[in-house]
């Protein structure tokens, strides 16, 4: 894949033995990520790598020459393009589910490749688990929940809408109760994480990319969309939704049917359609 990847780009130099596909967050040596602009702190964290490649609108002078840029005036729709050309979209490296002791897994359950399910966990009937999922111990799924499938993410070439191959996976920690009819989606690039001791009622929807702290509960009808960043200690009302990208902070109780379209710092009170913040008492 990497001498495909760098002839696409017209790059002959050899010194990177890898090429991995990441976000710019998870930006590292032999990875490829694009940027729709880098703000100083990550700036110095690329100047710190050996190598990399980063696909940029326009050339950024002070990004170190062993970073090697690339100049596209649509950085994300040709990265997830070449992610598309370049990732085998079938799975030719199966590898078994592992399973920790005392586990309880209903017979119509399937798994993808290279999933782990920790110590105490139950899966009830008719689950679906995709590839790369991890699930923490003593973890209760409900039945009819889907984990580590493809998340919703397109782009547009001429009159065709395209999906975008996803290959990052679901972190679950510990103690994390999932309900019935649930949907987790696999991250784009990087995992999706929900860390321990999360209680989510039936008919919550977790898109791509979130990143979600310990101690939340999710009622019933709960969407959030995808690359949230939740703290801890936070409560969702019936039927409430986070649009995209929004990160929220720690201690919020966010009141039914709440249209949460601003970031949330912590210790407040939200709701309304746009949702207000109102500090707790």
């Amino acid at each position: 894949m990497k001498k495909k990847i760098l002839n696409k780009l017209n790059i002959k130099d050899n010194y990177i033995s890898k090429v991995y596909f990441k976000s710019l967050n998870k930006f590292n040596n032999n990875t490829i990520c694009f940027a729709n602009q880098v703000d100083k702190k990550t700036l110095k964290k690329i100047n710190r790598l050996k190598s990399g490649i980063i696909i940029l609108s326009k050339k950024n002078s002070l990004i170190k020459k062993k970073i090697l840029q690339i100049i596209n005036p649509k950085p994300k729709k040709f990265f997830f393009k070449l992610l598309n050309d370049n990732v085998k979209k079938s799975n030719t490296n199966y590898k078994k589910t592992i399973f920790g002791k005392n586990t309880f897994i209903h017979k119509t359950v399937t798994f993808g490749s290279n999933c782990k399910i920790g110590y105490g966990t139950k899966i009830l009937a008719n689950v679906v688990i995709g590839d790369n999922v991890i699930i923490g111990r003593n973890c209760n799924i409900k039945s009819n929940s889907v984990i580590g499938q493809r998340g919703f993410g397109n782009f547009h070439v001429k009159n065709r809408i395209i999906c975008i191959t996803h290959i990052g996976g679901v972190k679950i920690g510990n103690d994390v109760e999932i309900g019935a009819l649930n949907t987790i989606a696999g991250g784009t690039l990087d995992n999706t994480v929900i860390k321990s001791n999360n209680k989510f009622d039936d008919h919550v929807h977790i898109a791509h990319n979130c990143e979600i702290h310990e101690n939340n509960e999710f009622t019933a009808g709960v969407i959030l969309g995808g690359s949230i960043k939740i703290g801890k200690n936070n409560f969702f009302g019936l039927n409430s939704t986070i649009k995209n990208g929004i990160k929220i902070g720690n201690n919020n109780l966010i009141g039914t049917s709440s249209n949460v379209v601003k970031n949330i710092s912590s210790d407040n009170l939200v709701y309304g359609n746009p949702a207000k913040t109102f500090k707790k008492n």
